[in-house]
């Protein structure tokens, strides 16, 4: 009897110990956050002044609420910005416990303003749509699959179709990068991408335990328990984009502490001949657009044009 009780203990114990993990690490308590005010993540408070700006101005545009579905059941839902019939899309996939207003607060008006229709969506555990596991592009990667389902759909076969992502959403494309996209995506952008949600996971939690790789094994059961998620090693943007069929451009910071821009590296390494790949000297997280704007436009101009 002692035994049995000292067992069950144990389990309780691991399970919360499993739940902690998860909680920290999976799933997203605040899906319905505001959008464009936020907790400053930049030390120049005035670059981050600026994307709440930008975030604002984008979300005073007018556009239409869109929704399909996730191959698992999930409402998906985005905002829908029309410019021209007929003329290329542009479909946007925010970071981690991100925001599609913040995330793209200058590239949204950017693409816009290049002509081109713009779907900027809100991952799975954020804002509309539904869910609360965040698995770093593992089950995001099928929801870009959805969206270009829902375009091809909703605006015909023959629409050019151009991914972009930035962070956990740039390493969702070039995940998606190796699934069997239809003819008419054209081209992936990712901006500081993730290469693996091992490395990224790993890379964070070295900011508070010394060996990282040791909670590895927990952080897998965690995310099975919790989430009904199987986290395969094998599913990774550096693996995926080997099997790549379309263009990709990659842009990271130089300075980038949250996602370090070995990563990026890493995976132009598994495909050159297919990956362009650009460095920001000096930029962190998310902003190479605002160390260099003219350089970074000029990039994605030229990408674009040759691509397109």
């Amino acid at each position: 009897m002692v035994f049995a009780i000292i067992l069950i203990v144990l389990l309780l114990v691991l399970l919360g110990v499993l739940f902690a993990i998860f909680y920290k690490v999976f799933y997203n308590p605040y899906p319905g956050a505001d959008e464009i005010e936020a907790k400053p993540f930049l030390k120049d408070r005035e670059m981050f002044d600026e994307i709440t700006r930008q975030a604002r101005a984008l979300g005073d545009i007018p556009c239409t609420r869109v929704n399909t579905r996730s191959y698992d059941g999930l409402r998906l839902s985005g905002r829908y910005y029309a410019v021209r019939e007929g003329a290329p899309l542009c479909i946007c996939f925010h970071g981690y416990r991100g925001s599609a207003l913040r995330d793209f607060s200058v590239m949204g008006q950017f693409l816009r303003n290049e002509g081109y229709n713009v779907i900027i969506v809100d991952e799975r555990a954020h804002f509309k749509s539904g869910g609360h596991t965040i698995t770093y592009g593992i089950r995001e990667r099928r929801d870009v699959l959805s969206w270009v389902e829902y375009a091809n759909k909703r605006f015909g076969k023959d629409i050019p179709i151009y991914l972009f992502g930035i962070s956990m959403g740039g390493g969702t494309v070039l995940m998606a990068s190796g699934l069997e996209l239809p003819d008419n995506v054209r081209l992936i952008c990712a901006d500081c991408p993730l290469d693996s949600p091992k490395d990224i996971i790993c890379h964070v939690a070295k900011w508070s335990y010394q060996r990282p790789e040791l909670l590895w094994p927990f952080v897998r059961l965690s995310a099975l328990v919790w989430g009904h998620l199987n986290m395969k090693n094998e599913i990774t943007a550096a693996n995926a984009v080997k099997n790549a069929k379309v263009p990709i451009l990659i842009i990271h910071g130089e300075a980038d502490d949250f996602v370090p821009a070995y990563m990026s590296e890493r995976v132009y390494k598994n495909n050159p001949d297919l990956i362009e790949y650009h460095t920001f000297p000096g930029a962190v997280h998310g902003v190479s657009y605002f160390s260099d704007t003219d350089r970074y436009i000029a990039i994605v101009r030229a990408f674009i044009k040759k691509n397109g």
